[in-house]
């Protein structure tokens, strides 16, 4: 990422703030980091150029703030499932089937967000970039979204498939594979629409997807167990 010079920002007013976050979602999304440049973000937002330096210190900074928000609106959306899951977690190991349902109630939200909120396609832009071709800021996308996801997912799977806490690597494989399966709908979202025809996503579509990966993840589940009790 280059570098720029960091300015003390003076107090912010929001609708330009803000303004200059929802450009920069759209900009950094389509051209990347590098050719995103600050004029075609302050354009896009409606603002003075000099804003930018005003109230990020600069391009990094935007990018940074820009971060901030998808990880902080990702949160708000799985923060009350985690939080629960957590809480459970925290008061002691629960039994198979009760983990079980956790892990289907938290692969169901993440579907509905993945794949059915308007913010996903902004959101995926930019994490799929950095994800390609990290950044510094992959440090907050990794620690705010992808290892509490992860490290929560990987330990219920080790209680339903009967292993002992603290997840090993082949569970925390697995685990990314149930991840995984929800994710190619939003990363590879235009082979989909195009081989089934679909609008890419409907209400109804994301229904048929959501009930197509509990059943996916169901039978997933099944095999693991089997396995597990076969050994």
């Amino acid at each position: 990422m280059d570098q720029t010079t960091q300015t003390k920002s003076a107090p912010a007013t929001g609708t330009t703030r803000s303004r200059l976050i929802e450009a920069g979602l759209d900009i950094f999304g389509e051209c990347g980091y590098t050719g995103a440049t600050t004029r075609m973000i302050a354009d896009q937002g409606g603002v003075n150029l000099a804003a930018i330096p005003y109230h990020f210190g600069g391009k990094e900074g935007l990018y940074g703030a820009v971060i901030d928000h998808i990880v902080t609106s990702v949160r708000g959306q799985l923060d009350p499932i985690l939080h629960e899951i957590e809480d459970r977690l925290g008061q002691g190991r629960p039994e198979p089937d009760e983990a079980q349902e956790l892990l289907e109630k938290f692969l169901g939200r993440l579907v509905d967000f993945v794949v059915g909120s308007k913010e996903a396609p902004r959101f995926s832009r930019i994490i799929l970039r950095e994800q390609m071709s990290p950044s510094s800021a992959y440090d907050n996308i990794y620690e705010g979204i992808m290892r509490p996801i992860l490290v929560m997912v990987a330990a219920l799977l080790a209680i339903i498939t009967g292993r002992k806490a603290g997840a090993d690597r082949e569970t925390r494989l697995r685990a990314f594979c149930l991840i995984g399966q929800i994710m190619a709908f939003r990363f590879a979202r235009e082979t989909l629409v195009r081989n089934l025809g679909l609008q890419g996503y409907s209400p109804d579509e994301t229904a048929e997807i959501h009930r197509i990966v509990m059943e996916q993840t169901r039978a997933a589940l099944f095999g693991l167990k089997n396995q597990a009790g076969a050994k």
